[in-house]
């Protein structure tokens, strides 16, 4: 696995474990009460009868200041921030997402599309030369290519419903393994849209170079976060829709609201134990009117004709 976002996944300053086991230190008797008088969570199909199971949990904090506060502690579901690490698995949806993406664009030329070559370059005999009907045979200088890049080419392919849902869960797995995962109790806690307080305030928090903010959708965002991270090419905001294994694994801290947290473990419950067929399969011909018919009812356009 040589991708570059590698170091963001292994590699941790040390001082990250040392702030952890100040603030749990530092935690007051307030706090303390506050935790116990605390509810649990329902955690939906654990399995009660298992005496090994481990129930991961989390601090929950709040972004009103630069320095970490920690108030409540919250439950993890198991199943999916404690999970098997699955490196193959984990490089299977990597290799999958950064594949998708390439297009290859590239369209070598054959002889009959290169321009010129009509005519024959010289006679048939009494020449003492090689026979040619063209200047644009493939053994000629300058000649077209056969057996060539042909574009566009794509290498897309969907990867299977169940390695995409195991996928996310290993990542989520190992970012709250490594102490990576930050439960917000809401975005609109942050006390200002400058981004050199949220900039002080991951770096008072030893969040790293690189953070991905998660809300439940982009309507959702505080929009105080929204004008500070435009500014900080590191920091990502992203709606909860749009969480996958390569965001995760490229920022270095990943911190979830806490309404993100509960819809994001009901939705993927949901898929794991979901009945049925998971992937639906896609026929060319059930959709084959809708694509020909595709920019019929748009007005037309000289300049930016629709695209079919």
């Amino acid at each position: 696995m040589n991708f570059k976002f590698l170091p963001a996944l292994f590699s941790r300053h040390l001082s990250r474990t040392f702030n952890s086991v100040n603030n749990f230190c530092s935690s007051s008797a307030a706090t303390l009460n506050s935790q116990s008088s605390s509810q649990p969570r329902e955690l939906w199909r654990l399995d009660t009868t298992n005496p090994f199971l481990e129930i991961p949990e989390a601090w929950v904090t709040s972004l009103d200041e630069i320095y970490d506060r920690n108030y409540d502690i919250i439950q993890l579901h198991p199943d999916i921030f404690r999970v098997t690490p699955r490196l193959d698995i984990l490089h299977r949806n990597i290799a999958w997402q950064t594949n998708y993406k390439n297009l290859v664009l590239t369209r070598m030329l054959t002889r009959a599309e290169m321009p010129g070559g009509g005519r024959k370059p010289w006679p048939q005999k009494r020449m003492g030369r090689a026979q040619a009907g063209s200047i644009r045979a493939p053994h000629f200088i300058r000649g077209g290519f056969v057996h060539k890049v042909r574009g566009p080419l794509t290498r897309f392919y969907m990867l299977p419903y169940s390695i995409r849902i195991h996928g996310l869960r290993v990542a989520l797995t190992i970012k709250h393994v490594q102490d990576d995962l930050i439960i917000v109790d809401d975005f609109d806690s942050l006390a200002s849209p400058d981004p050199q307080y949220l900039h002080d305030l991951a770096e008072a928090r030893n969040w790293g170079y690189s953070v991905l903010f998660v809300d439940t959708s982009a309507d959702n965002i505080s929009a105080n976060l929204v004008e500070a991270t435009s500014h900080i090419p590191s920091f990502t905001v992203m709606p909860l829709y749009g969480l996958n294994c390569y965001s995760i694994l490229r920022h270095e801290t990943l911190v979830l609201s806490r309404r993100a947290l509960d819809l994001l473990e009901e939705r993927l419950l949901q898929k794991m134990y979901k009945t049925g067929q998971h992937d639906k399969s896609f026929r060319y011909i059930d959709y084959k009117q809708k694509l020909l018919a595709e920019g019929e009812d748009e007005e037309k356009n000289d300049i930016y004709p629709p695209f079919v």
